[in-house]
């Protein structure tokens, strides 16, 4: 059975490594081990659950877009150093707070491709609530999993996907 597309949008800071703003980092950083990059005097931790959750994500059908306020490189080269970049399949990183416009312009370069993905079949995953009022007026009511508060870990946010986007027939 093919699996219909949805889309996972993911916040970076908080939510895929420990650093709550990668952008404060100066680059270029350099890698530690799997787990560890260092910037300036700055170690930053990957979640490996985060990177588990992303890959589980792709197994069952996900479009995975990055959704940071972030500066594109400093976000860019961590994720390369931590060799985690080609979990991504767009990346809708930028300096901006304006995440409901990045999504609405994915959605948008997603359609033209002939994908076509419904509001109910998003979800985006971040530590904070600050950009869900400008997302859920703009976009629509999207999948929203605040990890760390209205979960604990990513195998709840599992949950909530198998729950409210997966059929059992779907589920990898």
């Amino acid at each position: 059975m093919e699996v219909k597309p949805w889309l996972l949008a993911m916040d970076l800071d908080g939510t895929v490594w420990d650093n709550l703003n990668i952008s404060g980092i100066m680059p270029p950083y350099e890698r530690i081990n799997d787990e560890k990059i260092r910037g300036e005097d700055t170690i930053v931790t990957l979640y490996k659950e985060a990177v588990n959750f992303i890959l589980w994500c792709r197994e069952n059908g996900a479009i995975i877009t990055s959704l940071s306020w972030n500066k594109k490189l400093h976000a860019k080269e961590a994720l390369e150093k931590f060799g985690i970049s080609d979990l991504f399949d767009y990346n809708s990183t930028d300096h901006t707070p304006d995440k409901d416009q990045r999504l609405l312009q994915l959605l948008n370069n997603l359609s033209e491709k002939g994908i076509f993905i419904d509001v109910n079949r998003i979800v985006y995953i971040d530590d904070r609530d600050l950009h869900m009022e400008s997302i859920r007026k703009n976009v629509g009511d999207i999948i929203f999993i605040n990890i760390w508060k209205t979960t604990k870990d990513y195998d709840e946010a599992k949950k909530i996907i198998m729950h409210k986007i997966l059929s059992e027939k779907e589920i990898q």
